[in-house]
């Protein structure tokens, strides 16, 4: 009696973590329990779901040789499995800080553009969109990496030569979902700062998969329009990608 109540109760708290956007993928690691805000209205006691974030998606603005070449849009998980790291990225995209750190937003930054982020045809393209930013963070101290280790812990999900964290992919969850993760690094170079990547998990070979996602922290997904944004983005060879607006949607 007493394992069948521990099972259900494990059973509850692993459902807490839901995400408004997407699934986070099958049987989540994520063990979060509510958290208690008291009412200012009243003694009575608030109960808000821990780990929610400011926004449930955000957007990027691009342009290419300066040209406009359309705006990607990411659904974010919330609550979020990594809740400092993803309202990191949501307030650099609104420049929530830019008023005393001039250099705390995504306006202007570019995506890396090499022979490595164009779809070339030979093979050597590697399925990813890194965006660096500034190296100043919104959350905490501007100049210090975000460190999370508790929340990346409890969403820890293994792949072929090591593992990743956040949300977990799944890739049977929606036939209409294009596979295209949004994620932070959590470890390595770049950990806990502004750096962003945007992995093509569903279109990489198969071999790759959820491979290309090792130590890095998974917190949105592309919207299935954005797609054709993306893929001029890896097509073209005029020069870098740059954000020339970005912010939060359906706040």
């Amino acid at each position: 009696m007493v394992v069948l109540s521990s099972l259900i109760l494990y059973a509850l708290v692993s459902g807490a973590c839901i995400s408004h956007g997407f699934s986070l993928g099958r049987n989540p690691a994520c063990k979060r329990s509510p958290a208690v805000k008291a009412s200012s209205s009243s003694q009575e006691e608030e109960t808000l779901p821990q780990n929610a974030i400011s926004a449930d998606a955000i957007y990027f603005d691009i342009q290419v040789a300066g040209q406009d070449a359309g705006r990607l849009i990411f659904d974010l998980a919330n609550p979020s499995p990594l809740p400092l790291h993803t309202e990191n990225v949501i307030q650099l995209c609104k420049g929530s800080r830019r008023s005393i750190d001039p250099a705390a937003h995504y306006v202007g930054c570019e995506f890396d553009f090499s022979p490595a982020s164009v779809e070339d045809g030979m093979g050597r393209y590697r399925w990813g969109h890194q965006l660096r930013g500034r190296g100043r963070n919104a959350v905490g101290k501007v100049d210090e990496p975000i460190v999370d280790v508790e929340n990346q812990l409890s969403c820890t999900h293994k792949c072929f030569g090591g593992q990743y964290y956040g949300v977990e992919y799944d890739e049977g969850a929606n036939e209409e979902d294009p596979g295209v993760l949004l994620t932070v690094p959590v470890k390595g170079p770049g950990y806990g700062t502004s750096k962003i990547s945007i992995v093509r998990v569903g279109e990489s070979p198969q071999e790759w998969g959820d491979r290309l996602l090792m130590n890095s922290g998974v917190i949105g997904r592309l919207r299935s329009d954005s797609l054709r944004v993306l893929h001029s983005m890896a097509r073209q060879r005029m020069g870098p990608p740059t954000v020339v607006a970005s912010g939060v949607l359906g706040n």
